[in-house]
């Protein structure tokens, strides 16, 4: 009898620990960046409404790059969403040695992509609205699909 409680015990615990360390490897955290690379490269179509652009620039401002880490933080997923994503339009939040790469919806919705991975991080209407504003702030426009 004391050997199955000693066995449930142990197996609850295991239980535990992974769905502890599957928590954790979920979250995102971007709290080692000093900086952050802002990349936005657009053809525009013939007689649309968006025009060119090619914008690479160092975000160095303290307040954006806390804005950024602030609205970066939470847990990611898996998913193939419909929303559309280019890499010639990120943030790479970055120390110099290590780094993390988002790719905002093209088209606004409030998901972004996780480098070139199929894991997403959904964050808030408000916080893609800061996000635009970032980018705009540098040149970058909202749809850019």
């Amino acid at each position: 009898m004391k050997k199955a409680k000693r066995f449930i015990l142990f197996a609850l615990l295991i239980i535990m620990a992974l769905s502890i360390g599957w928590w954790f490897t979920m979250r995102i955290n971007t709290d080692f960046a000093t900086q952050a690379l802002l990349e936005f490269h657009y053809q525009a179509f013939p007689r649309g409404y968006n025009p060119d652009a090619s914008i690479s620039v160092v975000i160095t401002d303290e307040n954006d790059i806390l804005v950024l880490q602030e609205m970066l933080r939470g847990r990611s997923f898996r998913d193939s969403l419909a929303c559309g994503f280019s890499a010639d339009i990120s943030i790479t939040m970055t120390n110099g040695g290590r780094s993390i790469t988002f790719l905002p919806a093209n088209d606004g919705c409030p998901i972004l992509r996780i480098g070139d991975s199929n894991r997403y991080l959904r964050v808030t209407d408000d916080a893609i609205t800061r996000l635009h504003e970032i980018f705009m702030r540098y040149g970058g426009f909202f749809p850019c699909i």
